[in-house]
Parts: C-alpha cells; structure tokens; sequence
C-alpha cells in the first residue's frame, strides 16, 4: 500500500467525529483514514462504524478496552503506517483545533521534507485559546526550543506530517512519553535525525464540542521529559532499544498479543544477557538477570515476553524441572498459603472439589485439604509431581490442564498460584478453568502486576523480569480477560509471600544489592535465618473470579487464532 493516512485519536468524540472525517476526506479524497478509540462511553466507535458503512473513503477504526493514553495510540498509529506500507502518515486532533483544510498544505510540504508541524507559533498562526492558557503553551515551546534547540517554534501540538523514511528511523519505541509528553519527545528526536523540517502557519481553534483533554498530571510529565531530553542533550545521548554488547539473539516465536490479538507493540527493553536453562524454570530460581524480549501491548497495555519459544519446549522445560530448595522453604510456603487462603476464605464455599493448577510438590494441596476441601492437583514437573503423589499422599496429576483425564469432572474451586504468568497461552488457560468449574464457581488465583510501584521504581531491576515469567498483567486488564472466559472479577487485593531471612538475603544477593553476600554468611550462623518475612508490595495481586457464563462446549482452545481474527476485523473499512 502506498498514499497517505491520517490518524485521530479518539476518547467521546461523538459530536465531531463523522463531520470531521468527512472534513478530511473532503480535503484529500485519496487519502485513508485511521481512528484509535479508547472505548468512548458516548457511543464514538458506533457512529465510525456506521459512517464507515456509507462513506467511499477509506476508514480503519480500532476500538482499545479502555483510556489508554493518547501517546500510545499515536504510537500504535505509526505501527499500523508502517505495517501497512503507506508513504506518509499525519496526526491530528478530532475535535477541530487542527482544520481539515490544512491537509492540502501539508501534503505539499512532505513532498520535500520528513518531518512538518502545523504551528501556532509561525508568522500568520494564531492561538484561540483565552489570555493565561495561550500564553502559558507559547511559553512552554519557547522553553523547548531553547533548551533542546529544536529549530521549530511549534513543538506540543499533534498536528504533524512525517515521511516513511522517518518514520523508520524514529525507533519509536523508545521515546517514554505516554501522554501529551510523547509530542515532545517525537519532536526532538524527528529534530536529531532529519535537516527537512518545516512548519507552516494555521490557526488553532478550540475545540467546538466537549472539554479539553489536557490534565495537570500531563503538564508534569510535559516537564519531566523537558529535563530528561536536556539531560540526555547534554550528554550527548541518543537513546537506542538494544545495545548488541548486552542482548542476546532473539528466537523463538512472534506473537500477537494474548489479551486483545493486536500485532502493535513496543519494546519495553531487549532481552538480556542469558538463556533458557532448566535452572532459571525453577520457583527458587535467582537467574533475574536473564529474560527475553519484552514488549507492551498498544492494543490493551498488557506486557509480555515477545517473541516466545514453543508451548511444547515451555513445556518440556517445566517437567525436567527439579528444586529441593523449594522443599527446604516448606514451612514458609505453608504460611504463605495458609494466610492467603484464610484472607478470602469468606469468599470460598466451605467445602467441596478444588483443583490445584501448577501445584508444584502439593505444599497448597495439603493447607487446603486441612481447610477440608476434596483436593487434586496438576503440576508439569515430573520431580515435584512424583513427591506429592508419593510422599504426601496428593492426588496429583503430571503435565498441564491438557492432560487431566477425560472423566475429570467439575471442581467448586480451581486456584493457580503465581502460574497464569508462565503459561503460553492465559486466555486458551482461562478458558479451560471455565471448563473445569461449576456453575457459580469459584477461580481464585495470584499473579504479577506490572503496572504497581515496584517495576515503576526498578525498571529493568525489578526482579520478576525473568525467562520463566511470560506475561504480566494488571487488574484492569485481568479483568477483560476473565470476562471473556466467563468469569466475573469479585475480589482484587495484595497477595502476601512469607519467606525466612535467609532465603530473602540469597535472593538479595543475585539482584547484586551490596552488602546481601556478607550479611547472607551473618545469619547463616543464627536462628536468625530462620526467621519469617511477610512482602505486601503489590507487585503480585490475589484475585478471587465467580463462574457466570458456561463456554460454548466445542471450544478447541485455539484462543490465540480466535483473537487475532478479532482485532483484524476491528480494522477493517
């Protein structure tokens, strides 16, 4: 595909957005046209739906879960121009500040240059917004220009025109900005890698329906990416996704996101230094300086490991697993469970069938049979498998949900504790615990959640960044996907790990925090290691689902496949 697009950014946009796209078609009746809705509750997505039915223009609409940003939707729309071959991509806001009638000129101008701005701030543009706002937006470009020397009066507004051979270069995975902070950072770095820039004159208008977008959060983070540009501007830094001297090859296999089947994604960090070892598959792993390519979803916001190996070598590499430090730790895992069980015990029937999913050496088996459930368990490692069926006594099944027996039955209570982020497939998974469960029943599980404060401090050196883990969610979006496999979200809460001294200081020690090593040898000689630890940080969640819709029974568990043909037809005309 060759031309034009032009994209918006949609969130209750209903009273302008047909006439507006009408407005561009109107302008360059060759062009195509891409709208990103983040969900507007007023009925947005309906109406290009129904325009798109009538118009002879071109009309992509692809319809987000939920207010994503509107950085990550410009983001996903420089993906889908450059998935799709077009030559030229321009971004504007749908509510009429950026007049369709500009188009024109703007095409002109990209006939010479990579990158051009429509701007407010250029002999014969003009601003209408009132005396203290206008004043204000002026003054912040002017600080932009001056500090980042960018050689263009307008730098924060989204009506801009860039070339294919920009766009490739951008790499814009990179730039952090998540909201209006994104402009800048687009602005700066389209200034580092072109001399074609130019801007032309238009008048901004505000907006004739609804209110403006703009928060005062954005306006901090506006001028925290200012500082983090000069500070990256003095040193001279371009900002670059992989540094080959730390990354190793990427392999294994590209994946459309689990949770929405979008193909457009970021890159959160390229994968590290490391590989797939049977060792870094084990629950006491201390392998966090290993993972792989991890990327975040611009369809939903889910993250994910991406490209993934195989289920089957997943897999395979569970069931050779074996980790008698586990078994060491037994007494603190019993008090983890044993807490957590008794936090949404209010929320579990008193009694009946509960299955266990990844049950490892059956240690929650034996709190919930205490607790006096009916208990079974299934776990892919053939060592831990084995001592729970034989030196415990636990019913335990070797292998995934695939290879229950046929004449399973149905449980009251399914639980997968800190498993659903292992699994290749979450929503083939999900759909199967459907099965699984009684009408009414109850799915209680844990699992990472990327987006609480932990990973936000410790970026990469956050420590569940590892090869094992190959999603991680937050509620919102474990919630989507919950619905979708027939459950309703009855409970979200922080889930609690109870670990010794000791084990904590080991773990400390593979982060390379200074001083863990030394102080491992301290209380490896006291009782002191024994000594039990309770972590709430939030950066696992706890979860407990009720089973409110059955599955169509003949679902073949090809989720994946089921997903992506979903979010193809999302951008269809």
């Amino acid at each position: 595909m060759s031309g034009t697009l032009v994209f918006t950014a949609t969130y209750n946009e209903a009273d302008n957005i047909v006439p507006f796209v009408e407005g561009i078609f109107g302008a360059l009746p060759s062009c195509h046209v891409l709208v990103v809705d983040d969900n507007s509750p007023d009925g947005t997505a309906e109406l290009l739906k129904q325009f798109a039915e009538t118009c002879d223009g071109e009309l992509h609409t692809i319809v987000r879960p939920r207010k994503l940003g509107v950085g990550s939707a410009h983001k996903l729309a420089v993906k889908f121009a450059l998935a799709h071959g077009y030559d030229r991509l321009i971004t504007m806001d749908a509510d009429f500040s950026h007049d369709p009638a500009y188009l024109p000129r703007m095409t002109e101008l990209l006939d010479d240059h990579e990158f051009v701005i429509g701007s407010r701030y250029v002999e014969g543009g003009r601003c209408e917004y009132g005396p203290l706002r206008r004043e204000f937006s002026r003054g912040a470009n002017v600080l932009a220009r001056t500090v980042l020397g960018i050689p263009l009066k307008e730098t924060t507004t989204s009506f801009r025109g860039f070339r294919r051979e920009l766009l490739e270069r951008l790499d814009i995975d990179s730039i952090s900005g998540e909201g209006y902070s994104y402009f800048l950072g687009c602005a700066y770095r389209a200034a580092q890698l072109s001399q074609t820039l130019a801007e032309f004159p238009i008048v901004f208008v505000d907006r004739r329906a609804g209110s403006t977008k703009i928060s005062q959060g954005e306006i901090v983070r506006g001028f925290l990416m200012l500082a983090r540009l000069a500070r990256d501007r003095a040193s001279s830094v371009i900002p670059r996704r992989s540094e080959p001297s730390r990354t190793r090859p990427t392999t294994g296999e590209f994946l459309p996101c689990n949770a929405c089947g979008s193909i457009y994604q970021v890159e959160k960090w390229p994968a590290s230094v490391g590989a797939h070892t049977i060792a870094q598959y084990t629950c006491t792993t201390t392998g966090h300086e290993s993972h792989g390519r991890i990327v975040r979803c611009l369809g939903c916001g889910l993250v994910f490991t991406n490209p993934q190996l195989p289920a089957s070598e997943v897999t395979a590499l569970y069931k050779e697993v074996e980790d008698p430090v586990y078994l060491s730790n037994a007494d603190a895992r019993i008090r983890t469970f044993t807490y957590n069980l008794d936090k949404i015990k209010s929320l579990l029937p008193q009694g009946g069938r509960l299955l266990d999913i990844g049950s490892y050496t059956g240690t929650f088996l034996q709190v919930a049979r205490d607790a006096g459930f009916d208990v079974m368990g299934v776990e892919p490692s053939a060592w831990a498998a084995q001592y729970a069926n034989e030196s415990l006594g636990l019913p335990t099944v070797q292998g995934t949900l695939r290879d229950l027996p046929p004449d399973v039955g149905r449980f009251d209570v399914v639980c997968s504790w800190d498993v659903l982020e292992h699994v290749s497939d979450p929503m083939d998974e999900l759909r199967r615990i459907n099965q699984l469960t009684q009408p009414a029943g109850v799915f209680a599980f844990s699992t990472l959640n990327f987006d609480s404060w932990p990973p936000r401090l410790l970026g990469e050196r956050w420590p569940w960044l590892m090869d094992m883990h190959l999603y991680y969610f937050n509620e919102k979006i474990v919630d989507d996907m919950l619905h979708r496999a027939g459950f309703a979200l009855r409970y979200a809460g922080t889930y609690c790990h109870i670990i010794t001294a000791e084990y904590f200081m080991r773990k400390l020690r593979s982060l390379g925090v200074p001083g863990a090593g030394l102080a491992l040898r301290a209380i490896g000689r006291t009782p002191l290691k024994r000594a039990y630890i309770p972590f709430r940080l939030g950066d696992i969640q706890l979860f407990v689902a009720e089973k409110v819709r059955e599955l169509p029974r003949d679902f073949d568990g090809d989720a994946r496949a089921e997903l992506t043909g979903s979010a193809a037809g999302a951008e269809g005309s």
